[in-house]
């Protein structure tokens, strides 16, 4: 009598049924991934061009530009361009003015990454002082 020795191992389903689940995994770690990249560049564009958007502002206050006109420019950040846009306008206090500062990377784009509000005094007022 001739026993007969039994193999070990995994059958052919077995295998593509593990590698089914295996590429279907991979397959969703992957798109999180690009997805966290994708978030993370819109995110650091948020960032960079608030940070543009507040130095702007700021520069407008500490120089005391009292005007009722726009302004537009652009500014190298991080080795991309940004364009920013400041819109001056009166308020009911006759010594205020609402400055307005968005910024985009298109300069021709209707929408903007990021914007920020901020007044400034009557530098006439805050001479007196």
């Amino acid at each position: 009598m001739i026993r007969r020795k039994r193999q070990r191992g995994f059958t052919l389903m077995e295998m593509m049924v593990a590698m089914t689940i295996l590429a279907v995994g991979m397959g969703a770690i992957i798109q999180a991934s690009a997805g966290a990249a994708r978030n993370a560049s819109v995110l650091r564009n948020k960032e960079v061009a608030r940070w543009v958007a507040l130095n702007k502002l700021t520069e407008m206050q500490v120089l005391q530009e009292w005007s009722s006109q726009g302004k537009k420019g652009d500014v190298e950040m991080l080795k991309t361009r940004w364009y920013w846009q400041a819109r001056i306008r009166k308020v009911e206090d006759p010594d205020l003015r609402r400055i307005d500062v968005e910024v985009r990377l298109d300069p021709n784009s209707d929408s903007y990454i990021y914007s920020v509000t901020g007044f400034i005094g009557n530098p006439e007022l805050i001479s007196k002082l």
